[in-house]
């Protein structure tokens, strides 16, 4: 395949940076920068300029100075930039960057920022055709829509397997506030006669596992991050220790893939992470690539950094606690760029577009509406062969969350 040839006036990282993600991991394309005008003149190679005017009948972007360089800049506007610009902006999440109100877990709110359409994809597809039709010899990669089951385990059980101190504290709660209710029901549970609300993995099994839950023949991909953190405020997961709760996790990960869920306290304090990582390790006996952080915690540039110094490849974090859609214009996994440090990394980011806390308590979506939802992001997702990443939780299938078993099933069959 012969070799694309782009004009830039300068080679910057950002610049690097974008023509990497859109003409080679997109687009399976190879290319090379040059800052020579007689080589760019003189080449025969199918050619691009991103500069401020055109050559002769190159395929010609518009350049952006922001894509040359390094600032972070509190004035800059979205709507201002040119096409790459956009991209650039939208991938390496420039706005967070930027001072901004956090809600009360400290995270940047997608109400009135979301984008509701993969705008990287579209225009990266759209330039392809434009590519096709003026080099028709160039063959781009061949993209297959995925569909991505992935579920948070914040707590395995609601009330078994949780140590004899904390089932005997909530026995008592339950005693002093008259709620018989929830006595009786945490009895029953604990006791046997009852199944745990939380203990849903049959659930997931059933679609990964059932004939006609596939796609065109092939299993669906099913990925659960667990929370290994000591117990705290936000974190209430199954004591760590527990041989329970490393049997289920062994059982679950014979039929799934798996992550880390990294806890609330580990976002400000690293050396839990580390900590919480060699725990899921030894018990899988498996190394521990995937992440995705508790409440969706992201700070930058310090969460992606701390997973890349205990050995993250992959991360799973990237869509907003309240709000469905792309985060990063995306549906298109893609190498973390540090804008701080002005550079490209390792970590792989994989967005997501829905999760099921989001739709029902912060959109306030019912189970009709949200199956509309998030059929309409299948369809979008289908339309650029990406990849539809979505989140649900073990633990919201039963009372309040009646009915959420038949919205994910609505949209696996879809």
């Amino acid at each position: 395949m012969q070799k694309i040839l782009i004009y830039t006036e300068k080679i910057t990282p950002r610049v690097q940076y974008i023509f990497d993600f859109v003409l080679k991991e997109f687009s399976g394309l190879d290319f090379e920068l040059t800052t020579t005008v007689q080589f760019f003149e003189a080449s025969e190679n199918p050619k691009i300029s991103y500069s401020t005017k055109p050559f002769q009948d190159e395929i010609f972007l518009q350049s952006d100075e922001f894509l040359f360089g390094t600032d972070l800049d509190v004035n800059l506007k979205f709507d201002d930039l040119n096409d790459l610009g956009k991209c650039f902006y939208a991938l390496s999440r420039y706005e967070e960057y930027l001072p901004f109100n956090a809600d009360q877990h400290g995270r940047f709110s997608g109400r009135n920022r979301v984008y509701k359409e993969p705008f990287v994809d579209e225009w990266i597809l759209g330039f392809q055709k434009k590519l096709k039709e003026k080099y028709p010899q160039l063959n781009f990669k061949k993209r297959k829509f995925e569909l991505v089951l992935t579920c948070d385990v914040d707590q395995a059980w609601q009330y078994k397997h949780k140590g004899f101190n904390r089932t005997f504290g909530a026995y008592f709660k339950e005693l002093l506030k008259g709620n018989w209710k929830e006595f009786n029901n945490r009895r029953a549970v604990i006791s046997g006669r009852k199944e745990d609300p939380f203990d849903t993995f049959g659930i997931f099994k059933k679609f990964v596992q059932a004939p006609e839950f596939m796609q065109d023949g092939t299993p669906v991909r099913m990925i659960f991050f667990w929370l290994m953190g000591d117990y705290a405020q936000f974190d209430k997961n199954n004591p760590v220790e527990n041989p329970a709760f490393q049997a289920k996790i062994r059982e679950v990960s014979s039929w799934s893939e798996f992550g880390i869920h990294p806890s609330y306290a580990s976002n400000s304090n690293p050396s839990k992470l580390k900590k919480e990582i060699s725990r899921l390790s030894k018990i899988l006996n498996q190394p521990v690539l995937k992440s995705r952080q508790h409440y969706l915690k992201l700070r930058f540039p310090e969460t992606y950094r701390n997973l890349i110094e205990n050995g993250i490849q992959e991360d799973y974090t990237l869509s907003y606690a309240d709000e469905t859609g792309f985060r990063a214009g995306t549906t298109t996994p893609f190498y973390w760029f540090d804008l701080e440090s002005n550079q490209a990394t390792s970590l792989i980011i994989v967005p997501f577009c829905a999760m099921d806390v989001a739709m029902r308590n912060y959109m306030e979506l019912t189970t009709e509406e949200s199956i509309s939802e998030l059929i309409r992001l299948k369809e979008i997702c289908r339309k650029v062969k990406g990849q539809m990443v979505v989140l649900f939780h073990n633990s919201n299938f039963h009372g309040q969350w009646e009915g959420w078993e038949n919205v994910l099933e609505t949209l696996i069959k879809h």
